[in-house]
């Protein structure tokens, strides 16, 4: 897609229009194409349907008919563009090969081709504008012919959704690669479906190759997992139920690596789709092999790993636990030894835990966040990947847990919650307002402000006032909080 910026001021316009007007006796005189009814009808017709539409006559590119929807998708009066030189009207063009290609229209060399533009306005309106040159083929017009003819529609719409859709897909991709978690989506009765592009990285393979079919998909994972993989795959899976299973990736591809898998099922329309998380969960793995292989050197690995690590008895004690867990709750590990979770959590996560805690004894292992309470008073956010524990009878003796630290994600997702408010804000203040918003937060007076921007102290008040309105705020204090909001996300 090619992309032209075409900015027209509203006096560029006036000026050409002037010019026009003055010369037109002596452009008339000279030489005046035909316009024909059928052409006029034509154009007029596409107007009624939303379409912008104008002739151009190829030999000086002047603009020989027009209807009302192309003159407000470029800002201009429809009178005023009869006449007018089309490399004038946008000057952009003359980089980018139009006129080159409307010449090869008039040759016959090509029958048509299209252009995407950037159109702004003086009012600081702008619109995304599709068009589309061909020459026109005279039926009804027998005395009109080498006209070119261009259809423009407004596809802002469009433009904007793929706009916001790239960067929903650029923020999910960084999140997954900071939580080594892939994605993908299958249509039931599908060969191919779509992978994230961290997927595609977890198992070795280059974004820009289409997604592996089933039978591909098996080539990469270890062979002792392929069977307990395609007996999940034959699995009739109910719609919003889910499945779970943990595989390895085929070592061929290099180092060992563990994944779990959860995949639903949703309907969309009349497609059944499947849609699945992966994450990388070697480090769990390789932590759980270390405690089954040796008690020694699981406490090897409790004293060094970077994550904190306890267990806990039926009763809800920690009976084990590693410094980098005692740390995070300001305490020794002997200190920790003996107290009961349900004394550190928070009250609004004492509900979940209890609930979750009658799940282990059921035995299922899952990861769950918690609010809970640092021995100082303020809370943190914790992840705890909880696994329960049974004795060789069978009988539930407490769990195994992985504590996780998540307290600056959280800071982070509400930062960039308030970011997104703030600059929602942002978004309602024109170009204008958020020039003065900027002055105002740098804390400069209006009278300064009014000199920066060359314009009156008077209308910087009014600008000023408008934008505090906009914003719902009363004072520079509420403006500065706005401002730090909006830019909180990047720092």
């Amino acid at each position: 897609m090619q992309l032209i910026q075409v900015a027209l001021p509203q006096d560029r316009v006036c000026v050409q229009m002037a010019k026009h007007v003055e010369n037109s006796g002596a452009a008339s005189s000279q030489s005046s194409h035909p316009i024909g009814e059928a052409l006029t009808a034509f154009v007029n017709q596409l107007g009624r349907n939303c379409i912008g539409g104008i002739g151009i006559d190829p030999a000086d590119l002047n603009i020989i008919e027009s209807n009302s929807q192309f003159a407000e998708f470029v800002g201009v009066k429809r009178d005023e563009l009869f006449g007018v030189n089309l490399s004038e009207l946008l000057p952009e063009i003359a980089d980018s090969g139009m006129v080159e290609d409307i010449a090869s229209l008039a040759s016959g060399e090509q029958e048509r081709f299209q252009r995407t533009l950037f159109v702004q306005g003086e009012d600081r309106s702008s619109r995304w504008i599709q068009t589309t040159f061909a020459m026109w083929d005279g039926a009804g017009d027998d005395d009109v012919d080498n006209v070119v003819v261009a259809t423009a529609v407004d596809i802002s719409a469009a433009v904007t959704a793929e706009q916001e859709r790239e960067q929903t897909l650029q923020r999910m991709e960084m999140a997954q690669r900071h939580s080594q978690v892939g994605c993908w989506e299958l249509v039931k009765g599908e060969t191919v479906g779509w992978w994230s592009r961290q997927l595609f990285e977890m198992f070795g393979l280059s974004p820009n190759q289409a997604p592996p079919t089933f039978e591909q998909f098996l080539e990469l994972v270890h062979p002792d997992d392929r069977q307990s993989i395609v007996e999940y795959h034959q699995t009739e899976l109910r719609l919003n139920g889910s499945i779970e299973i943990e595989f390895r990736r085929n070592p061929e591809i290099g180092e060992t690596r563990w994944f779990h898998a959860q995949v639903k099922a949703f309907q969309r329309g009349d497609e059944t789709v499947w849609f699945g998380t992966t994450q990388d969960v070697t480090q769990r793995h390789q932590m759980e092999s270390a405690i089954i292989a040796s008690e020694k050197i699981y406490r090897e690995i409790v004293e060094t790993a970077s994550e904190g690590l306890t267990m806990v008895d039926t009763e809800g004690k920690i009976i084990k636990t590693n410094q980098v867990a005692a740390n995070m709750f300001g305490y020794e590990p002997e200190e920790l030894v003996g107290k009961g979770i349900f004394e550190m959590i928070g009250e609004t996560s004492r509900d979940d835990l209890s609930e979750n805690f009658k799940k282990r004894a059921d035995g299922i292992a899952e990861a769950v966040e918690y609010r809970v309470k640092h021995r100082d008073g303020h809370e943190l956010w914790v992840l705890v990947s909880s696994h329960p524990l049974f004795d060789e009878n069978g009988t539930f003796t407490g769990t195994r847990n992985v504590v996780l630290n998540i307290t600056h994600r959280k800071i982070a997702e509400e930062l960039a919650r308030k970011a997104d408010v703030a600059q929602a804000k942002l978004a309602m203040l024109s170009e204008r307002e958020r020039d003065v918003f900027a002055l105002v937060v740098e804390g400069l007076m209006n009278k300064v402000i009014a000199r920066r921007l060359d314009v009156s102290e008077k209308t910087v008040e009014r600008h000023r006032s408008n934008l505090m309105k906009k914003l719902g705020v009363r004072g520079v204090a509420e403006l500065v909080r706005i401002a730090m909001d909006a830019e909180s996300i990047r720092r």
